[in-house]
């Protein structure tokens, strides 16, 4: 009698087992099934932007000189009795990740993980003529964090 118990525990212990890995390859299958996607933006906005040569010197460059080292510039700002001819480039870069693990079929639950970050600078120069087309200051910047300069125009 003893032996028939302890074989129909071992039965059931075998049996609890067995379920047990199913439901562990049924839960395994579930986070293979998942959704994994990856987002990568990289994009340039504007024309290369090189520093200034050492031959722009204010008060002896003209303003055909920028135009022809330069070109067209991303914008011209009127100022009170100057004008400011802006170069602009931006960089961005960018990356989202996303998971997300569907067992709501299993648990009414489907957990989602996402992170993201990006990256944007700017390379910025700003060239100041009289209205005489001299050159009267510049400012140059590469890789900057911000856009353009708050104070500059003020």
């Amino acid at each position: 009698m003893a032996a028939l118990l302890n074989q129909g525990q071992h039965l059931m212990g075998c049996h609890s087992n067995k379920i047990i890995r199913i439901l562990m390859i049924m839960f395994i299958g579930q986070l293979m099934g998942g959704c994994v996607s990856l987002q990568i933006a990289k994009f340039n906005d504007g024309a290369d932007v090189p520093p200034p040569p050492d031959e722009f010197i204010a008060g002896k460059t003209s303003l055909q000189e920028v135009l022809s080292f330069y070109g067209a510039p991303t914008e011209i700002v009127p100022m009170k009795g100057l004008f400011a001819l802006h170069y602009r480039r931006t960089l961005y870069r960018g990356a989202n990740i996303s998971i997300g693990i569907p067992l709501g079929d299993v648990w009414k639950l489907s957990p989602n993980w996402d992170a993201r970050g990006n990256l944007s600078r700017y390379d910025t120069v700003v060239f100041v003529f009289t209205t005489e087309g001299l050159l009267n200051d510049w400012k140059y910047e590469k890789g900057t964090s911000r856009p353009l300069w708050n104070t500059f125009w003020k």
